[in-house]
C-alpha cells in the first residue's frame, strides 16, 4: 500500500523519472572511455564523483521548486556522470598491460 507523499505521480511518470538516468547514462559511454584513455582515469573519475554527489544534494530541493521535469534533468546529468564506471574499465585495462 502506498503513503501518500508530496508528489503525486502515477506509475508512468515514476518510470519516466527513474528511466532518466539511464538515458544519461547511455550518451557518455564511449565519450568516457575514450576521455580515460587519452587523460587517464584519475580526474574523469574525481570529477564523475563530485559531480554526482553535487547533484544529488541538489535534487530533494530542486524536485520540490521545479517538479518532475527539474528530477527528469537531473536524473539525466546524474547519468552522464556515472560514466566513470566505464572510465574505470578503461584505466585499468591501460595500467594491467
Amino acid at each position: 500500500m502506498s503513503q501518500p507523499g508530496p508528489f503525486n505521480w502515477d506509475m508512468k511518470m515514476q518510470g519516466f523519472a527513474l528511466g532518466a538516468f539511464f538515458y544519461g547514462y547511455i550518451t557518455t559511454q564511449v565519450l568516457g572511455g575514450t576521455l580515460a584513455q587519452r587523460i587517464g582515469g584519475k580526474i574523469p573519475f574525481l570529477c564523475g564523483v563530485a559531480c554526482t554527489a553535487a547533484l544529488t544534494l541538489l535534487l530533494p530541493i530542486l524536485t520540490t521548486v521545479g517538479g518532475l521535469p527539474a528530477l527528469f534533468v537531473l536524473r539525466f546529468l546524474m547519468g552522464m556522470f556515472e560514466v566513470r564506471i566505464g572510465q574505470r574499465h578503461g584505466y585499468a585495462s591501460e595500467t594491467c598491460i
